[in-house]
């Protein structure tokens, strides 16, 4: 779990985010260690707790509450070699050029060679003329 600051009117459980980066204000903000400086840009989170200590923000429509956060479940396409559930193995992209299926091909928050825990196997699915499954993984960390 992973302490950081969101704004107020984000503050909600269950909501799921993508960090990109620091914001140009924030380098310069005695909260960014806090606030930016847990997260990874290009990772997805979700939040978890909301905590009842605000802070004020520039950006955030003047305030942010501190939450708890977590690295959520994500879908993606898979070798059916690799989906076998309680496994864990280093995140290689299929190769489907459809358009449709990108979100699960290369989805936002796992990166090409990241380790991760295959949690529930959820569908077969045909691209190209090759199957593939579509199961739920979780990053692992160092």
């Amino acid at each position: 779990m992973v302490i950081t600051l969101v704004g107020e009117k984000l503050a909600k459980p269950g909501l799921e985010f993508i960090y990109y980066g620091p914001a140009e204000p924030c380098k310069s903000c005695r909260l960014a260690r806090v606030c930016v400086g847990n997260l990874e840009p290009g990772r997805r989170y979700k939040i978890v707790k909301v905590r009842n200590i605000e802070h004020s923000c520039p950006l955030h429509e003047g305030k942010v509450r501190v939450v708890e956060v977590v690295e959520p479940a994500i879908e993606i396409l898979v070798d059916p070699r690799t989906a076998i559930v309680g496994s864990k193995v280093t995140l290689k992209f299929v190769d489907c050029p459809d358009p449709e299926k990108a979100d699960l091909v290369k989805p936002e928050g796992l990166f090409e060679g990241d380790t991760v825990k295959i949690l529930e196997i959820l569908d077969d699915v045909e691209c190209s003329g090759r199957r593939y499954k579509l199961v739920r993984v979780v990053r692992e960390k160092e």
